[in-house]
């Protein structure tokens, strides 16, 4: 990944999740970086510390819903809780689509929730669609250092 790629932090503690989204992002070419954390009290400490060292903060955050110590929805929070942080757009996928869960998230901040597919075919289907959203559709911003920069 290039140092000025746009690219996105995802949690996700399942290997196999991790592994299958790598592939199709290699496979399809995308111009979007991914970066995979699999602890979930590490994800707040390694964004501050992007912030402190003027790195490249990512453009979007996937979060795991179900993952161990804290819940995405922890994580979620402290995101949303954060000055700087909180504009970057946050994505929650999970397993399950309990409404009241859905709507919590919604509650808290995030900007989207998907249902993780569970063919092959379908998880191809839905990563086009996100990438083709996220990284086609809208424009993101760009947070870095206490400033709030525009992207087109």
């Amino acid at each position: 990944m290039s140092q000025n790629t746009p690219y996105i932090l995802m949690l996700e503690d399942d290997s196999d999740d991790r592994h299958i989204t790598q592939v199709f992002f290699t496979e399809k070419g995308y111009n979007v970086g991914l970066e995979f954390m699999t602890d979930p009290t590490r994800v707040l400490p390694y964004l501050e510390t992007l912030l402190v060292k003027d790195l490249l903060l990512p453009r979007l955050i996937l979060l795991d819903k179900n993952v161990p110590l804290l819940s995405g929805i922890d994580v979620l929070k402290q995101i949303k809780a954060h000055p700087v942080l909180r504009s970057i757009p946050v994505v929650m996928i999970s397993g399950s689509s309990n409404q009241d869960e859905v709507n919590e998230c919604y509650r808290l901040g995030v900007n989207s929730f998907i249902t993780k597919p569970f063919t092959n075919d379908l998880t191809a289907k839905t990563i086009d669609s996100f990438v083709s959203y996220w990284f086609g559709t809208v424009d993101l911003p760009v947070v870095a250092n206490n400033v709030l920069h525009e992207f087109h």
